[in-house]
C-alpha cells in the first residue's frame, strides 16, 4: 500500500457534529475516526484505520454525521417532534414550548467543520472511494481526501479554528427575502456540494470554484478560532443554548439538505 506524505504546515479539514467539540477540544481528534465522525470499533481492517481529512469532503463527513445524529434523536423522540411540529407549523412566529425539550436538543449535534495545520509531516493514505490503494499521492491532488494514520491522533492544538452553518432565531422565520435564510440554505449546498463529489464523482476543484463564484467563498459563513472561550461564546449562543431554537436548526437545516440533495438525484439514507 503506497502512502502519501501531507508536509508539515499543510492545512486539511475534518468533518464533525458540535456534540463532539468539547472532547475534542480536551482530548484531540482520535487516531481512527471512520467518514462519518464514529470513533472507530475495530470492526474494520487495520489498514484502514486512520482519520479522514480533506477538502470538500470534509463536509461529507459533517454531513454524514449530522444526518445520523438527527435519525437517531428523531427515532427515539417522535412523539414530542412531532408535536414540536405540528406548532411549529401553526405558528411559525411563536416558538413551541414543549416538555422534554431540553433534553432532545442536547443530543442535537449541528455540522462542524475543524481546520486543522499539520504540525509535522504526516503519512496519508488514499481514499479508496475515489482511487485505488496505492494511489495515495492522487487520492490527495485531484479528490483532496485521504486518511491520515497517526498513532497520537490529532492534538488538540493543531485545530485552529471550527467552522459553522448559519443559525437562525425566531424572528428570521417567515421574513421575506431573510439574508440569514439564504445564507443557511448556502452553506447546506456546501455539504449538498460533498455529496456530489461522493455520488457523482464530480471533481472538487470544480465544485468549490462554481459555489466561490456564486457565495464569495468556499467554506460555512460562520467561523470562531479554536479556544476555549470561542467554544463557550459558541455553546451560548441563542440558536444553540435555546432547546426549541436548536431544534429548529436541525430541522431547517435537514429540510435544506433534503430539497438539495433531491434535485442532484442523491438519496439521503
Amino acid at each position: 500500500m503506497a502512502s502519501f506524505v501531507l508536509e508539515r504546515n499543510t492545512v486539511v479539514k475534518f468533518g464533525t457534529i458540535s456534540t463532539s467539540l468539547y472532547q475534542y477540544f480536551r482530548e484531540g481528534i482520535p487516531s481512527s475516526v471512520a467518514r462519518d465522525g464514529s470513533v472507530d470499533t475495530g470492526a474494520e481492517p487495520s489498514e484502514k484505520k486512520g482519520i479522514y481529512v480533506g477538502e470538500l469532503m470534509a463536509y461529507f463527513s459533517a454531513c454524514a454525521a449530522f444526518g445520523q445524529r438527527t435519525s437517531t434523536v428523531h427515532a427515539a423522540n417522535q412523539i414530542v417532534l412531532n408535536r414540536y411540529v405540528e406548532l411549529l407549523q401553526a405558528d411559525l412566529k411563536s416558538k413551541p414550548i414543549l416538555p422534554g425539550l431540553e433534553g432532545i436538543a442536547a443530543e442535537i449535534g449541528l455540522p462542524i467543520i475543524l481546520e486543522i495545520h499539520l504540525e509535522e509531516d504526516c503519512v496519508l493514505e488514499a481514499d479508496t472511494h475515489f482511487v485505488a490503494d496505492d494511489e495515495a499521492e492522487n487520492s490527495w491532488k485531484q479528490w483532496r481526501s485521504g486518511v491520515i494514520k497517526r498513532e497520537q491522533g490529532i492534538p488538540s492544538h493543531w485545530i485552529r479554528q471550527f467552522y459553522f452553518p448559519r443559525l437562525l432565531d425566531w424572528r428570521d422565520l417567515g421574513a421575506e427575502k431573510n439574508v440569514r435564510l439564504r445564507e443557511q440554505t448556502s452553506d447546506t449546498a456546501l455539504m449538498v456540494g460533498s455529496l456530489m463529489q461522493s455520488w457523482h464523482k464530480d471533481a472538487p476543484s470544480d465544485l468549490l470554484l462554481a459555489y466561490r463564484r456564486q457565495n464569495g467563498r468556499s467554506h460555512f459563513s460562520q467561523k470562531m478560532p479554536w479556544d476555549g472561550n470561542s467554544l463557550e461564546r459558541f455553546f451560548n449562543l441563542n440558536a444553540m443554548i435555546d432547546p426549541a431554537t436548536r431544534i429548529m436548526n436541525q430541522m431547517m437545516i435537514w429540510q435544506d439538505l433534503e430539497a438539495l440533495a433531491t434535485k442532484q438525484g442523491i438519496p439521503l439514507e
